[in-house]
Formats: structure tokens, sequence, C-alpha cells
């Protein structure tokens, strides 16, 4: 009874608020914790180390039933697709172009909820964008940059320019264009389906929305429609990805005795700024060189889902801030990576900082 206790102390305490100790720690003294003292441990416990606990606890739930029978009150059977994982106090976005409506979700317990909805007006012409000037709302992932007020009245009270296009956009998806933002009306009567290829919102809601995002942290996931999956489906998705993000940045702090399996977290068909794959492993090869020892910190971590299923699959956009040092190097940014999973295995497709 005591060990389920545990599990449970455990479970309601995954993503709580944040500084602390490692879970390395905090179980190399369980025994010695009240459960009052155990949740504090666990409260303290910075993101990185709560989704190494989440791993833990979800592999187990498919070995003790009572820990399932838990999970399965926590968890409804059909979960919004396209949101993984995100922090505490980060909403997601999620637009739905076909019906026009705009969700605001957040996680509980590592789970996705719809918390507010609002009707918006997207494109004139239904369809992915392609081009600049064809009149089509942009599916994919993006994040607000700022807010952006003083505009003239077609924009209402304001807007939230996104950052497309994006990395994947402009060097793998060949797509152009400029602009799109989430921005208000003066029109209480605007027809639906009516923009060039903004987001638009009575400015009502637009003010509610305003008080939610956080820009170049909230994510913004625009798809043809709302889907939503299994349970089961999105905790297998859930803990594969983040289990990949963790292996990634354990390869990357032991790169300078073994570059080889960093490297094999990215695609053939990788892309950065300043260059494709081949560049990219030239570049990291040769600074490579010069580090006695790497120290990586992960932490306000999303990872969203693309509504689309493109050439190479689904993509996954992971954003987090990163804390990194070396013996000749510091730096603090905010990464995005694009991932896509071949088969079993997962690749990073792009990276580039916000």
């Amino acid at each position: 009874m005591r060990r389920f206790f545990l599990l449970v102390t455990f479970l309601l305490g995954l993503f709580s608020a944040s500084l602390g100790k490692t879970l390395e720690e905090v179980i190399s003294n369980i025994g010695s914790y009240t459960p009052e003292e155990l949740q504090k441990a666990i409260d303290s416990l910075p993101q990185e180390e709560k989704l190494k606990l989440q791993l833990l606890l979800l592999t187990y739930a498919g070995e003790d039933k009572r820990v399932g029978e838990l999970l399965q009150k926590l968890y409804s059977e059909k979960l919004i697709s396209n949101v993984l994982e995100l922090p505490q106090d980060v909403p997601a976005i999620v637009v739905d172009k076909t019906n026009e409506v705009l969700y605001v979700v957040k996680t509980d317990h590592g789970v996705p909820f719809i918390v507010r909805r609002f009707p918006c007006i997207t494109g004139k012409r239904p369809g992915d964008k392609l081009e600049e000037g064809d009149l089509r709302t942009p599916e994919g992932i993006y994040f607000p940059l700022y807010w952006k007020s003083s505009l003239p009245p077609i924009y209402g009270i304001g807007a939230f320019p996104l950052n497309y296009p994006n990395l994947l956009d402009r060097k793998i998806l060949k797509r152009n264009g400029h602009g799109i933002w989430i921005h208000g009306t003066n029109d209480p009567n605007r027809p639906p389906h009516s923009t060039n290829g903004c987001i638009v919102l009575k400015n009502s809601y637009l003010e509610i929305l305003r008080n939610l995002i956080i820009p170049r942290r909230t994510p913004v996931i625009v798809v043809s429609r709302l889907s939503y999956v299994t349970r089961k489906e999105f905790l297998s998705e859930q803990k594969s990805l983040i289990g990949f993000i963790l292996r990634w940045k354990s390869a990357w702090e032991n790169s300078p005795e073994n570059i080889e399996p960093y490297l094999s977290c990215y695609s053939k068909s990788f892309v950065w700024e300043k260059g494709n794959y081949t560049d990219w492993v030239n570049y990291k090869r040769r600074i490579t060189k010069s580090k006695k020892w790497i120290k990586i910190k992960i932490s306000d971590l999303t990872a969203v889902k693309d509504g689309r299923i493109l050439s190479f699959g689904n993509l996954y956009v992971v954003r987090m801030k990163l804390q990194y040092r070396s013996n000749n190097y510091r730096s603090i940014t905010n990464k995005v990576l694009y991932i896509i999973k071949k088969g079993t295995q997962w690749e990073i497709l792009g990276e580039e900082n916000l």
C-alpha cells in the first residue's frame, strides 16, 4: 500500500512549478521522506526531471493494475492529438480552419484539455498555403512573436504576427509569403472564410486571447480539422517523443567523447540557417574538437504535432529553453526542433533559435 501511495504522490506532483533537486536525489532519499516532504521534493523538481519521472510512471503503468486504474481516471478515452507537452503556465492554440474555431488548450498532469474556444475567420480559399497571395491560411506550427497595436482599423485592437514562414517552410516546403497574423476586426458582421490568410477574431475575443498568449512560447497549431486520438495512442507517442528528447540531450553532452550518437539523431535531410546536413556535421565535428565537456539543461519544454501528413510523415515541433555550458562557451537560447519519425526512429529535420 505504501508503494502505491508513493506512486500516487509522484503522479499528483508531476507538473507542478519548478526549481530544485534531481529525480535521482529524490529517489535515493525516498525512504526518509514523509508523504508531505515527498510532495514538496517532487514539486521542486525542474521540468526535465519531471519528464524522467513521467517516463517511469508511464512505463510502470503497464505492469501495475492499480496505477493503470489511476491513469485511467486521469486520462479520458479521447485526447487532442496535437498537444503532447506544455509547461504548466503556457497554453497552446489550435485553429480548426474548416470549422473556423480557435481552441485554447492547457495541460493537467501532462494531459491536454480545451479550456476556451472562440469563433474565428480564416483564409478565403481552402487548403494549405503554398505561395504569396494565394488567400490561404497556412497549416503548420508557429509562434506569436509579439503584440502589435496602433494599426489600421481593419486589424481591430491589434495583432500577434506569427513566425511564418518558419525554417521548414523556407528550406524544405519551399513556401513563401509573409504577414500571417492573429488579429482583431472592427467589423462585427465579417463573413466566414474572408481573410487573405490571417486568423481573425472579434475584438472582444482577441482581448481575452491577448491575456493568454505568451509571445515566443505559446505554440499556434493550424490544422484543417481538429482531431483526437485514443488515450493509449497519446501516451505511447508522448512517452516516445519525450524519451527521444532526453536521449538527444544526453548524446549531445557525451559528444566530446563520441559524437556519432549525437549526429545519428539528425536526418540526412536536415536543414538549418547555414546549410544542410553535411554543413551541420562538418560544423559540429569542428567545434566539438575543442570541447572537454558539455552540460545541457532544458526547461520550458513544449512538444506539439502538425496536423498534416507530409512527404516525410508527421512533423513534430519541440520548443525549449536551452542552457548550454562547455569548457569554452556558454549560452541560453530558445531552441526549436523540427522532428520526424521514420519507422520507430525519431530524427531531427530542422533546428533553429526563436
